[in-house]
């Protein structure tokens, strides 16, 4: 089954912006947090908002403490002034264009024009708006209620930011028949449009679309209609849990897209059921996906990846294959991967359910297997010095330290970074560093060998360099789930698209070292091969920022064949 996903899928960037400002605030602040009303309308997010210990409030109490951050949708002027009265300290999430119309309202208003709201009364965002009209506000849910519409003063029509876009212009055309004084202005969000527009589209190319968001959420009933109305099988579902794979039977070609209100990670676990349904398997292209699925949940694959990375740096500086750093690369990245994932596994049960349940049926083999492999990567590590062992030795306590309290009891509690992994980047720093470390520090500095200073930074900075664009883009996928992990990567912290820029940057300087340090022979001419290598994970991001590569077990295969690719290169060039 072929799976496209929308490219306008998920959280738009008012709800995103509400989401991570509330996450942000839940992780750092010492005293309560709470939203007023719903964040968003997805039941899962605000499940996960409960456990981190923020609350709701409906109402406004008379007094209180802590922080109320006011959700996209906006709310009343009245509402916002009784929060800070009450004793609150007030975080306005209020979409940008939200706040748009309701300064289109306040100020029209304010020059005697009476609002018309295109939009559902009893719609979080309507509310708001008509709290902003002055009492001249008039809701209209759609043609059937113009006669509701008052005459005898100017009008000014508006519409919900996620309002049908066909009903919107339906309700505009009824209005300027009827009346002649007649402001209107589309204030449907570009975002809404696009969705709407895109699922069409989609719905056009495909046997099947499948709308994922919550049942509450209206951007995303309308997604429905409009699929619906393609005359094309069409699901709206909650999670992967509601997915009938059976009424998609026939369906070769599957489209998904989400609401504006869906996190990423269930839609992620939505493709992942519709990739791997139950019950298949027998097609090459199923058993093709279970050895994939396999080699990246089991960490083999990674590991491998790890051997041929410290081949291919090896090579670089014009050293001969030496199997105890190839054993002690696998052996060390492997077990490190399993251990950390194992550890943090909960962080998983959000994006990744699949592999949450495959580390807790698998822990004992795994874990054994991980704690077989440590021990044969320390004594490889042992082969190739005292001082390479005792190296690999503090990087293996630092590395299973990652997702544990530093510090006892309530001292942790209290510290702001209790754990390494609440450090701003530390992640993908630590994870660069290691491998660099691992993969060519360390080899190069063994016993029997003598490297230049030249040799040391050329290995380590393109071993590390490889790393570390492929630790970032992970963080960037799993930006949502580490902001509810509490976890300080450099997307968390910096933002996708800063972070993308960067591995932008790193990528042109692993291309512009290798290049110039072959030119000048400061390493092998596997420099110039290894140009590929470099260009390969490239493509990937660069088909991830256009939409043509989603989140799943194949993207992680591809990122992961890097290294397995500079290995393959550095095997044809020797």
């Amino acid at each position: 089954m072929k799976i496209t996903l929308a490219r306008t899928a998920g959280f738009c960037m008012g709800v995103r912006r509400a989401v991570e400002m509330v996450l942000d605030t839940a992780n750092r602040a010492s005293g309560p947090v709470y939203t007023f009303g719903p964040l968003i309308h997805n039941p899962q997010v605000m499940g996960i908002l409960e456990e981190k210990g923020v609350s709701v409030l409906d109402s406004v109490p008379e007094k209180g403490v802590g922080t109320v951050v006011i959700r996209a949708h906006g709310v009343s002027p009245e509402i916002e002034e009784n929060l800070a009265r009450a004793g609150f300290r007030v975080m306005d999430a209020t979409c940008p264009r939200v706040i748009k119309v309701q300064t289109l309202i306040r100020n029209h208003a304010a020059r005697g024009y009476t609002p018309v709201i295109v939009g559902d009364a009893e719609h979080p965002e309507v509310e708001g708006l008509v709290g902003h009209g002055q009492g001249r506000a008039v809701v209209v849910r759609g043609p059937e209620e113009i006669d509701s519409v008052p005459s005898g003063s100017p009008l000014v029509v508006v519409a919900q930011t996620t309002q049908d876009v066909e009903l919107f212009a339906e309700v505009c055309r009824l209005i300027k028949g009827r009346f002649s004084d007649v402001k209107i202005f589309n204030t449907i969000c570009d975002s809404t449009e696009k969705r709407q527009a895109e699922v069409a589209e989609l719905a056009r190319n495909v046997d099947a679309v499948v709308i994922v968001g919550g049942k509450n959420s209206g951007n995303t009933q309308r997604l429905f209609q409009v699929a619906a109305r393609s005359g094309k099988p069409a699901l709206h579902v909650e999670t992967e849990k509601e997915l009938d794979v059976s009424a998609l039977n026939g369906a070769r070609h599957v489209g998904v897209t989400a609401g504006a209100s869906t996190p990423t990670w269930i839609t992620r676990r939505v493709c992942r059921t519709l990739e791997a349904p139950p019950g298949t398997g027998h097609g090459l292209s199923e058993r093709l996906f279970s050895v994939i699925r396999a080699l990246v949940l089991t960490n083999a694959y990674i590991a491998l990846g790890a051997g041929c990375l410290c081949l291919a740096a090896l090579a670089l500086i014009g050293r001969e294959p030496a199997f105890a750093p190839v054993v002690m690369a696998v052996c060390y990245v492997y077990s490190i991967h399993t251990f950390n994932n194992y550890i943090g596994r909960n962080a998983y049960r959000y994006n990744d359910p699949d592999r949450a349940l495959f580390y807790e049926e698998h822990r004992t083999a795994l874990l054994a297997v991980s704690g077989a492999s440590l021990a044969v990567g320390l004594g490889a590590g042992l082969l190739l010095g005292k001082a390479a062992f005792a190296i690999l030795l503090f990087m293996t306590v630092m590395g299973l330290s990652y997702n544990v309290p530093l510090l006892p009891g309530r001292l942790s509690m209290e510290s702001r970074y209790p754990r390494i992994r609440a450090i701003p980047g530390s992640k993908t720093l630590s994870v660069s560093l290691a491998w660099g470390a691992v993969t060519a520090f360390l080899p190069a500095l063994s016993h029997d060998f003598s490297p230049s200073f030249f040799d040391i930074l050329a290995a380590s900075l393109f071993a590390g360099g490889l790393a570390f664009v492929r630790a970032a883009f992970f963080d960037v996928l799993d930006a949502q789930v580490d902001r509810i992990a509490g976890k300080e990567t450099l997307a968390t912290w910096l933002g996708d698209e800063a972070t993308l820029a960067l591995i932008g940057k790193v990528l042109l300087g692993l291309s512009a070292g290798l290049a110039l340090f072959s030119l000048f022979g400061w390493v092998s001419s596997l420099g110039y091969l290894l140009l590929i290598s470099v260009a390969f994970p490239a493509a990937i991001v660069w088909a991830y920022e256009k939409g043509y590569a989603h989140p799943g077990y194949r993207l992680e295969f591809l990122m992961d064949t890097t290294f397995v690719l500079a290995g393959f290169l550095a095997l044809l060039w020797m």
